[in-house]
Order: structure tokens, then sequence, then C-alpha cells
């Protein structure tokens, strides 16, 4: 979802990655199962020291909440034929 695809820039200073048309619907349908039990269990394996001082109840509904937006993000994608770029940088 956001790290897989083609990597577009090499360097530490940012992140861009594409996601090809079919890699979205991969994704989509990947995630269009996935519960709030899931994503929670998935969230309790953080590394609590490595994540940071935000890790808890309301850092999880916040992830939560982002993440049944990318899940409505990339079935209309998939839906569309469209291809996702990813980026982020420091």
């Amino acid at each position: 979802m956001i790290l897989g695809g083609v990597q577009l820039h090499e360097g530490d200073d940012c992140i861009v990655s594409l996601l090809t048309p079919d890699r979205v619907r991969d994704v989509a349908d990947a995630v269009a199962d996935v519960g709030r039990e899931a994503l929670q269990a998935g969230y309790d394996c953080i590394d609590i020291e490595d994540y940071g001082p935000n890790f808890g109840h309301e850092d999880f509904a916040y992830t939560w909440a982002n993440f049944t937006d990318l899940v409505v993000f990339f079935r209309q994608g998939a839906d569309a034929g469209s291809h996702v770029i990813f980026t982020v940088g420091q």
C-alpha cells in the first residue's frame, strides 16, 4: 500500500513509489477485508520504543480512521484503473 511498487527516487531524503493499475487493484482487494481487530493486532505488535510517544488508544483511532480512508481511496482507484503515487519526505 505504501512502500510497494516501483521506487521512483533513490536517496534518504524522500520516498516516491508508483503503483500501476494492476497493483492498485491488488492492494484494494487485499485491504478490503482487513477489519479493526486485525489492524489493532498488527498495531499492538509495534515496538513502542521505536514508534515513539504517540503509541496508544488515540493514535490507533487516528490510524484506523486513515486506514479506512485508504481502503476507499484504493477501491476508487482500482475501479477507475488509476495509478497511485505515494510520496513522503523529510
